[in-house]
């Protein structure tokens, strides 16, 4: 009996996360990009700089940058997301803040190696003016 109950209740998580929905998918892979955002944040806000965790920061933020615009599918809202309709709606617009955001990431990797402090931050900064743009123009509030 204890077993089956087992089973039965891996198979629920199993299949809860299957269902889980494109907007947790959308949610975990923007997070995914935090994880290596932020601390390139702190580093240029609080200090202490270093060069090899900024380099290895930015690397793995220009890998993870484009996922997150590949599954914003026409009709993939639901319950969890935090898109609004105009996504879809607007679609040279929404292109336009993911190019925007995409060459923002990628000249900060660019520069990771040899750029300045001072052009690291202007760059850091261009892509915290893209994020807030996109939400501002495309993110609703918390459900």
């Amino acid at each position: 009996m204890m077993k089956k109950l087992m089973i039965a209740v891996v198979l629920a998580a199993v299949g809860m996360q299957a269902v889980a929905g494109v907007g947790e998918d959308r949610q975990r892979s923007f997070k995914k990009m935090l994880l290596s955002y932020e601390p390139i944040g702190v580093m240029l806000r609080d200090g202490p700089f270093r060069k090899d965790q900024f380099i290895k920061h930015a690397n793995a933020l220009k890998l993870a940058a484009p996922v997150p615009f590949t599954q914003f599918a026409p009709g993939t809202m639901d319950d969890v997301s935090r898109a609004k309709p105009e996504i879809w709606q607007q679609p040279a617009r929404w292109k336009q803040e993911e190019t925007r955001f995409l060459q923002a990431v990628s000249a900060l990797q660019a520069g990771a190696a040899n750029d300045d402090l001072a052009t690291v931050r202007n760059k850091y900064n261009a892509i915290s003016q893209s994020c807030k743009s996109c939400h501002d123009a495309f993110r609703g509030p918390k459900k």
